[in-house]
């Protein structure tokens, strides 16, 4: 297996893991808010990873700060704030005013940002057939999600998290986001000396918890919006621990070593195919129906993707066969 190739397994993999954790997210979002499950998930994700890279990169607690360089530190950090932060900020708001199947779609504007980010940040091009592919996977997700039933959305119609225009905006910011962050990790990553995936989450948490709690604890809203929330409905302490295991630590190790091995847009368009996994996961929770509009639409985003993925050998053949 090639590196392109097993960066796609890798990026599947990542995606199938993120929408495992969707629900649960979600559930402990409505309960605690956008504000109290970033610090819990984040404070979390550090501790974890901070023993995971010690003991993975076989190195002492001291090196775990010191060995990457600051030009590392920047990009990383970057990538860490704005998708940890402001990015998550905007698609935990979204998501609990509109839900997990309606926010979702909102993911599809990533690979788009992607496309654009990867061109301007690392030089990175697809042919016409894999921006064809990025096209048709992102019209036959909008479509598959658009065929999904609303029980979950007529559950979340009366909220206090905001308006559904609000949600909207949300949606589309943190969409934005996506893209930016996975190029500037990937450039981050890119650099020397090579860090482990691991190590460049870490990085990533890191400066994402450092500038959340620091903002959180200079408005004097630490105890109030994240610890009484927190100690108020400890039942969601078990939901937000497994959501963060799998949706941020896990999920984003893979993405770290997949965009190492292939193009930022191609991974970002297979990680956004999480809502193929979602709403039949809403059909589970939610009693959604799954019509045959929603299975029409998955086969053209598989489609989409398949054209993406084997972009040079069809451009080849295309080539041949008019030629």
């Amino acid at each position: 297996m090639n590196t392109a190739n097993l960066g796609y397994l890798i990026a599947f993999l990542s995606m199938f893991v993120a929408s495992v954790a969707t629900f649960p997210f979600t559930d402990a979002a409505r309960e605690w808010g956008s504000v109290a499950i970033n610090h819990y998930r984040l404070i979390l994700a550090f501790i974890v990873l901070t023993i995971l890279c010690t003991f993975m990169d076989k190195v002492s607690l001291p090196a775990v700060f010191t060995s990457p360089t600051a030009l590392q530190y920047l990009y990383l950090s970057s990538s860490g704030i704005i998708g940890l932060v402001i990015g998550d900020y905007f698609g935990f708001h979204s998501m609990a005013i509109l839900g997990a199947k309606q926010s979702s779609i909102f993911n599809t504007l990533a690979p788009g940002a992607a496309l654009l980010f990867g061109y301007l940040f690392l030089g990175e091009t697809l042919n016409i057939v894999g921006i064809m592919g990025v096209a048709v996977s992102i019209a036959g997700m909008i479509w598959f999600l658009k065929g999904s039933g609303n029980a979950e959305d007529k559950a979340i119609n009366i909220h206090e998290y905001g308006s559904m225009r609000k949600g909207i905006i949300y949606g589309i910011l943190s969409g934005l986001c996506q893209g930016l962050h996975i190029t500037l990790s990937k450039k981050g990553l890119l650099l020397a000396p090579i860090l482990s995936p691991a190590h460049a989450t870490w990085i990533r948490v890191f400066a994402a918890t450092v500038a959340y709690f620091g903002f959180t604890f200079a408005r004097g809203r630490l105890k109030k919006d994240v610890i009484s929330v927190i100690n108020q409905k400890r039942s969601m302490i078990p939901k937000a621990t497994y959501a963060t295991i799998f949706g941020l630590i896990l999920s984003i190790i893979l993405v770290m070593w997949c965009v190492t091995l292939c193009e930022v847009s191609v991974a970002q368009t297979i990680l956004s195919m999480s809502p193929m996994l979602v709403v039949p996961m809403a059909y589970i929770f939610y009693k959604e129906r799954i019509t045959y509009q929603t299975i029409m639409a998955a086969i053209v985003s598989v489609a989409g993707v398949t054209m993406l993925i084997w972009r040079n050998p069809i451009e080849n053949w295309i080539g041949l066969y008019f030629h």
